[in-house]
């Protein structure tokens, strides 16, 4: 029995390496729908569960900003955030002599522009009729003093609107615990400590 090669070598592995990305285009299809499914909730897991929304929602940052209904604005922060996530796909392809492919998820932008001013990123002061930026000022302002000649006064009175403090006449207001900047925040600490879920959904995915 004789076997005779009718392509030169270069052309016989051109056409092994698109054999082998056609079938490897289904497993990538598989891995990118598992990470549209799961990626959403995953994020939203790891917010959810950051020193800083335990805060938000009952303890210093909670009076500190003035803020008596977290919960939903950040819910309505996560919502816009995972259900606009965009993705670059590049499926699996011949490229010389290598099978190549990839993805991106943009999930958040940095300097937050995507969200900013939306109401779930005010909270509304109805005592003197004006919003105060809550979520910039903890994630973007650091320890800047943003209320000059006022300090918060840990005090019940209706006169606060979560019942626990108010602004009196001081020295200054500025976060200290959880303070944020651009690159130091809330968000990018939470997915910074998430990092390894969110390594092991893709090495799942993949």
């Amino acid at each position: 029995m004789k076997i005779k090669f009718t392509d030169n070598l270069n052309a016989m592995n051109q056409k092994i390496l698109r054999a082998f990305a056609s079938d490897i285009k289904i497993d990538f299809d598989k891995g990118i729908r598992t990470i549209q499914n799961t990626l959403p909730g995953l994020v939203r897991k790891i917010i959810l569960s950051s020193p800083e929304y335990y805060s938000l929602v009952g303890g210093e940052l909670k009076f500190e900003l003035g803020i008596p209904d977290a919960p939903e604005k950040i819910n309505a922060m996560i919502f816009a955030w995972t259900s606009d996530i965009k993705y670059k796909i590049s499926p699996p392809s011949v490229v010389r002599d290598r099978i190549v492919g990839g993805f991106s998820a943009e999930l958040i932008k940095a300097d937050f522009s995507d969200i900013l001013g939306a109401d779930y990123t005010q909270v509304y002061d109805r005592y003197r009729g004006y919003s105060l930026p809550w979520f910039q000022w903890l994630v973007l302002e650091g320890r800047t003093q943003v209320v000059p000649d006022h300090q918060v006064s840990y005090v019940k009175t209706q006169r606060s609107r979560t019942g626990r403090a108010i602004m009196v006449p001081g020295a200054g207001w500025g976060l200290t615990n959880y303070a944020g900047t651009k690159e130091n925040n809330w968000i990018t600490r939470a997915i910074a400590a998430g990092n390894v879920e969110i390594t092991t959904l893709l090495e799942r995915a993949f």
